[in-house]
């Protein structure tokens, strides 16, 4: 995860701490809302991200926004709160479905990713 987080760093500009912090959002969300089968098998496949997930994700789609407005909406919120633009936010997501996609292969990340709405027009 830690080359990872460099890629976040290197094309949205925030620090590694506010990097580790949104990748553990996004993943969060890929994990609470994404077919759980396929996104423990991308996990295994991606070191570390079932723990970032886990440390910094927690919330990312409960509550009232989470309720209201469903999982994607939600993180998008959470990651806004957590300092980040739309468009870091939108780095943010390519970088990760990229390095994933390396890591995992496209059709584990379609899986996985597609799964949750609003999200498989992107993988």
């Amino acid at each position: 995860m830690q080359d990872l987080i460099e890629r976040i760093v290197s094309a949205t500009g925030l620090d590694r701490t506010q990097a580790e912090k949104a990748l553990g959002i996004t993943l969060s969300l890929l994990k609470s809302e994404g077919d759980a089968a396929k996104v423990e098998e991308l996990f295994v496949k991606l070191p570390g991200a079932a723990d970032l997930a886990e440390r910094h994700g927690k919330s990312a789609t409960s509550g009232f926004l989470g309720g209201l407005l469903g999982g994607p909406l939600a993180a998008i919120g959470k990651l806004k709160s957590a300092g980040l633009s739309m468009d870091q936010i939108k780095q943010l997501g390519q970088v990760t479905l990229d390095y994933a996609k390396e890591k995992a292969g496209a059709k584990l990340v379609k899986e996985a990713a597609g799964s949750i709405p609003g999200l498989s027009a992107y993988v």
